[in-house]
C-alpha cells in the first residue's frame, strides 16, 4: 500500500523512501496521498453523508480504512461509499470524533437484534446481541464497576439470558421480555453513569482493584517458579523466567499504542486473544503442577535434584520456562491495558493523578507479596515447597481455564447458559453450565492423577 512505499520506497524507480520521517508522519502522507484520487466535491459530499451516518458498517476503524479500495467502497454502498471513502481519507481524525457513548451503542445494537428476531432471522438477532456486549457495553463496564458493581453483574446476567433465548428460537413474548429488562439495566446504568462522576477515590480505587486483581495470578506463577529454580540450584535459567514476563510487558505496551493510535481492536478480537492465551496457559500450568507435584513424594529427590533439574533445563526446558512467563503475564497486561483504557475515557484531569496513584498502589502491594511468596517458599521442607507450588499451578490451571472458556463465550464461539451461581472471577468461576462444567472435569482430573500418584507410589 502507500505507506509501505512511502517507508520502503519503489525498487527501480526514482521513488526513494521518506525514512526522515517518523511513522506518524509516514500515516498523515498515504492518507494525504490516498485523498489525491477524489475531488472537493466528492470530500464535501462524503463529509455530508458520514454526518447523517448514511455509511454505516462502511469504515468501523483505521484498519478498515487502510484496507478500504474505491471500488469495495462503490461495491458496498456505491457512489455514497466513494464519497465517505474520499472524505475519510482526506480526515481519518473523523473515526475517533463523535463516537457514540458505550452503552449507547449497546442499546442500539439490542435494538436491531430485536427487529432482526421479529423479521424471523435469529442468527442475525444473536450477532447483534453479542455486538451490544463486545462492542458497546464491555467499553463501559470497568468505569461502572468501579461505582456500580451490583449492576455489573445484572447486566451480564441479563446478556447471558438475552443470548440464550434468541439461540434457542424461543417465543416472541420471552425475547422481547428479557429485551425490556436488559434495556431498563443499561438506561440505569446510563443515568448512574452520567449522575456519578469518576472521582478521584473513586477512580483510585478502581485502578488499583484492576491492577491487583489482573496481576496477582501472574506474580503467583512467577514468583512459584522463580522459587523453584532458586530452591533447585538453577539461578542461570532465572534469565529465560525473567526474558518471558518482560516480553510480555512489551507486547503489553505494543497492544496499548496499536489500540491507542492505529488501530481499534474488536470486541471479538479481545475476547478470543484473551480466552486462547488463558486456555494454553491452562495447559501449560497443568503440566508444571503435576510435574512439580511428583516430585513431592520422591524418595530420592536429592538425586533427582542432581542428576535431572541440573541437566533438564536446556533448550525446550528453557524456552516452557519463557513461555509459562509470557502467557501468565501477557494475559493479565492485555486485559489490564483494555481496563484502564475504558476507566481513563472518565477520568478527568482532577482523577488522572489519582488513577496513577492507585496503579503504583498496586504495583508496590504486588512487589512486596512477591518478596513474601518467595522468602516463605524457600524455608519450606522441600516435600512442603513442591507441593505447595504444584497446588499453586493446579489451582491457577483451573482458574485459566473458565477465564478461556468464558473468554470464548463472549466472543459467540461457545454457547453461554447461565446458572444461579456465585461468580468468582479470581478464581475463574462463571456462573454458566459450560464453564463449571468444564473446570468441574479438570477438577475430576487433577484429583485422579493426585490419587493415582499416591497409590503408585509406596508411603515415604
Amino acid at each position: 500500500g502507500l505507506y509501505s512505499a512511502i517507508s520502503l520506497g519503489v525498487e527501480g524507480t526514482a521513488m526513494s523512501p521518506f525514512s526522515q520521517l517518523n511513522s506518524e508522519q509516514r500515516w498523515a502522507l498515504a492518507f494525504y496521498t490516498g485523498s489525491l484520487a477524489f475531488g472537493e466535491a466528492q470530500r464535501d459530499s462524503g463529509q455530508a453523508a458520514w454526518s447523517r451516518d448514511q455509511a454505516a458498517g462502511l469504515v468501523d476503524d483505521l484498519a478498515s480504512l487502510v484496507d478500504m479500495t474505491p471500488a469495495d467502497a462503490a461495491a458496498r454502498q456505491g457512489q455514497a461509499g466513494l464519497e465517505v471513502l474520499a472524505y475519510l481519507r482526506a480526515h481519518p481524525e473523523a473515526l475517533a470524533e463523535g463516537r457514540p457513548a458505550p452503552l449507547h451503542v449497546a442499546r442500539e445494537h439490542l435494538n436491531a437484534s430485536l427487529g432482526h428476531y421479529h423479521a424471523g432471522n435469529s442468527k442475525a438477532a444473536y450477532g447483534a446481541a453479542l455486538s451490544a456486549y463486545l462492542e458497546g457495553f464491555e467499553m463501559a463496564e470497568s468505569g461502572l464497576r468501579a461505582v456500580a458493581p451490583e449492576l455489573v453483574e445484572q447486566i451480564e446476567h441479563q446478556m447471558l439470558a438475552y443470548r440464550k433465548a434468541v439461540r434457542q428460537e424461543g417465543v416472541v413474548s420471552e425475547v422481547e421480555r428479557r429485551h425490556g429488562e436488559l434495556s431498563r439495566l443499561l438506561g440505569e446504568a446510563a443515568r448512574v453513569l452520567d449522575d456519578t462522576s469518576l472521582t478521584p477515590a473513586a477512580g483510585f480505587v478502581g485502578a488499583f482493584a484492576i491492577l491487583l486483581r489482573e496481576g496477582l495470578e501472574a506474580i503467583l506463577i512467577l514468583a512459584a517458579v522463580g522459587a523453584v529454580l532458586v530452591r533447585t540450584g538453577r539461578r542461570d535459567a532465572l534469565p529465560w523466567l525473567h526474558a518471558g514476563w518482560i516480553a510480555a510487558l512489551a507486547m503489553g505496551a505494543a497492544t496499548w499504542a496499536l489500540s491507542s493510535y492505529l488501530i481499534e481492536i474488536s470486541g471479538a478480537g479481545r475476547e478470543l486473544t484473551e480466552g486462547f492465551t488463558a486456555l494454553l496457559a491452562a495447559a501449560v500450568l497443568l503440566y508444571v503442577g503435576f510435574w512439580l507435584h511428583g516430585k513431592t513424594h520422591s524418595d530420592r529427590w536429592q538425586q533427582f535434584i542432581r542428576e535431572r533439574i541440573q541437566h533438564a533445563l536446556h533448550g525446550r526446558g528453557l524456552w516452557l520456562l519463557a513461555l509459562i512467563a509470557f502467557l501468565a503475564v501477557y494475559r493479565e497486561v492485555f486485559e489490564t491495558v483494555l481496563f484502564y483504557q475504558a476507566l481513563w475515557l472518565q477520568a478527568g484531569p482532577q482523577t488522572s493523578g489519582a488513577l496513577w496513584g492507585g496503579i503504583g498502589a498496586a504495583a508496590a502491594g504486588l512487589a512486596v507479596l512477591t518478596w513474601i511468596i518467595v522468602r516463605s517458599s524457600l524455608h519450606l521442607p522441600l516435600h512442603w515447597f513442591f507441593g505447595v507450588n504444584a497446588a499453586i499451578m493446579l489451582v491457577l490451571a483451573v482458574a485459566f481455564a473458565g477465564h478461556g472458556i468464558a473468554g470464548l463465550q463472549e466472543a459467540g464461539w461457545l454457547p453461554a447458559d447461565p446458572v444461579q451461581f456465585p461468580r468468582l472471577s479470581l478464581l475463574g468461576i462463571y456462573p454458566t453450565v459450560e464453564t463449571l462444567s468444564a473446570q468441574l472435569v479438570l477438577v475430576a482430573l487433577v484429583a485422579g492423577v493426585l490419587m493415582f500418584e499416591r497409590r503408585r507410589r509406596p508411603a515415604e
